[in-house]
């Protein structure tokens, strides 16, 4: 017989891995999918970068707190699907079924779309590369200890190039920033800031091909200005390139349950959290409402309203929201075993 979990969450991200552990602590039935191949959404896009603006945590670093997350997402044991991307979503018999891009099929009471700004993957390189060279590439921003002291190139002209390279140099990197267009796009604070560090800046350049090093350096760049016939070899240890983001957006293009949208793209909510189509619902960057905050603190705040809204769409005698963490009888055990862990270390 076919499981029919009474919430199916499209998104491992920071939205979708708080309404995991939400929906459990309302003894909800979960099934959680994520399209990549680890949670935590856009936290593996800056997995070293300090994230100041969650409640009561200190700043920390984006790989720690995708960590705490996926371990709180986990705690009343969902059935989480990674590498599976939905496909399609229908209703029958009461009952969503979502398919995903193997066919396999998936049936829920009620759907929340946490997909943020969709499923998305860094621009590759396109140029040639020599072998062995796929561990000093890189498309998020590498481990601080591995670039200390190395010579690294950062290949863009937007926002998260320049900040990234500024970054790098505190940890100790030697940095060039290459870009192919003729001025940096990103925010002119920070480009007054790159200026004044003296960060070398390589403009209307374009990486023909990323070679092996001589010994010196692990890899050599061919970069070509726009305009001149001959090429410029640049070494470096590590290459981060930073040229965007792909982003599938069919899933909310389909007909079959057609979603109300805002700018073409983000799910409209007349109220916070709610689709247009019932038993629907949304949290995290993929919806809009009038006063949306697109920061991680709204997305947890989303994630609780969303499953509190989908309980009582399932039981409509349920009560508004769940008791309180530091009441609720379900982490009696667990604060008993905590205190028990804090007491050994005291001794």
């Amino acid at each position: 017989m076919d499981t029919v979990y009474d919430v199916l969450i499209i998104g491992g991200g920071p939205a979708g891995l708080y309404a995991s552990f939400y929906a459990g602590l309302r003894d909800m039935s979960v099934a959680l999918f994520e399209a990549q191949s680890e949670l935590g959404g856009k936290l593996n896009f800056y997995p070293e970068k300090m994230v100041w603006d969650v409640g009561a945590l200190p700043p920390t670093k984006g790989y720690k707190v995708k960590e705490y997350l996926q371990k709180q997402a986990t705690l009343f044991e969902p059935a989480i699907y990674t590498n599976t991307t939905i496909k399609e979503w229908q209703k029958e018999d009461n009952r969503f079924v979502l398919t995903d891009q193997n066919g396999c099929l998936y049936y829920g009471k009620t759907v929340l779309v946490a997909i943020g700004g969709g499923v998305i993957s860094p621009q590759k390189l396109t140029c040639p590369i020599a072998d062995g060279l796929a561990a000093a590439i890189h498309y998020e921003f590498p481990n601080q200890q591995a670039i200390d002291g190395k010579t690294l190139v950062i290949s863009g002209g937007g926002d998260a190039a320049v900040d990234y390279a500024i970054e790098a140099q505190s940890y100790g990197a030697k940095v060039t920033l290459c870009y192919r267009g003729e001025t940096l796009k990103a925010h002119e604070a920070q480009v007054k800031k790159l200026r004044e560090l003296d960060i070398e800046v390589l403009t209307n350049q374009t990486i023909l091909s990323v070679a092996a090093g001589d010994g010196s350096s692990t890899m050599a760049l061919q970069l070509q200005a726009n305009e001149a016939k001959t090429a410029v070899t640049v070494p470096c240890d590590h290459l981060l390139i930073q040229h965007g983001y792909d982003r599938d957006t069919s899933l909310l293009d389909q007909e079959v349950i057609a979603l109300a949208r805002h700018s073409e793209f983000y799910l409209h909510c007349a109220s916070p959290t709610k689709t247009s189509a019932a038993g629907m619902f949304a949290a995290g960057d993929i919806h809009y409402f009038d006063g949306k905050v697109n920061l991680l603190v709204g997305a947890f705040q989303d994630a609780t309203l969303a499953v509190n809204q989908i309980k009582q769409f399932i039981d409509p005698q349920s009560v508004a929201y769940g008791m309180v963490s530091s009441h609720n009888e379900k982490f009696h055990e667990k604060n008993q075993a905590l205190m028990a862990h804090d007491q050994e270390k005291s001794e």
